[in-house]
C-alpha cells in the first residue's frame, strides 16, 4: 500500500518542484519591478510632501503598502510550496 502511495506522490512531487521553480523565478523577476516601483513611489511621495499635496501622498502610501504586501505574499507562497516539496520528498525517501 505504501509503495502505491509513493508512486502516486512522485508525479505530485515533480509538479510541486516545477511550481516551486516557477514561483522563485517569478518572485525574483518581479522583485526588481516592485523595487523600482517602490523607488518611484518614494520619490513621488517626497515631492508630495514638499508641495503639501496630502491626498496624493495618502494614495501613494497605500500603493506602496500594496506593492510591499504583494511581494510578501509571493515570498510566503514560495516558502509554503517549498515546505510541501520537502515533506513529499521525505515521504518518498522513507
Amino acid at each position: 500500500m505504501r509503495l502505491i502511495l509513493k508512486l502516486i506522490a512522485l508525479p505530485l512531487l515533480l509538479t510541486v518542484v516545477l511550481i516551486c521553480l516557477l514561483g522563485k523565478f517569478m518572485m525574483n523577476t518581479s522583485s526588481y519591478v516592485i523595487g523600482a516601483l517602490l523607488l518611484v513611489i518614494g520619490g513621488c511621495g517626497i515631492y508630495c510632501v514638499f508641495t503639501a499635496n496630502w491626498k496624493s501622498l495618502a494614495i501613494l502610501a497605500v500603493m506602496g503598502l500594496a506593492a510591499f504586501l504583494l511581494l510578501f505574499v509571493a515570498v510566503w507562497a514560495v516558502v509554503t510550496v517549498e515546505g510541501i516539496r520537502d515533506r513529499l520528498g521525505e515521504f518518498i525517501r522513507s
